[in-house]
């Protein structure tokens, strides 16, 4: 199960609940997201995506030109936004 008390503890970044996409600067994708989470670097990248799979919490990485589309104009799951280079 997710926690995110322990998210936040793990991870560096910045945490948003039930926004749209568009106020993240999201191009192109119309969408609420139950968990927007936005790492700092790739070690929080990295034990982020560990901590979401480990729970089996859903969960999609975009970057903000993403063009991913939700079938009900909604992502049930952790939205993980970065434009870090991987």
């Amino acid at each position: 199960m997710l926690k995110i008390d322990e998210l936040k503890a793990e991870v560096k970044g910045e945490f948003f609940f039930q926004e749209e996409l568009s106020k993240h600067n999201v191009k192109k994708v119309e969408a609420l997201a139950d968990i927007i989470i936005k790492p700092t670097g790739k070690k929080d990248l990295a034990r982020l995506l560990a901590l979401l799979d480990s729970s089996g919490y859903p969960h999609i990485v975009i970057n903000e030109k993403g063009r991913v589309l939700f079938p009900d104009r909604r992502f049930h799951g952790a939205v993980v936004i970065t434009n870090i280079k991987t």
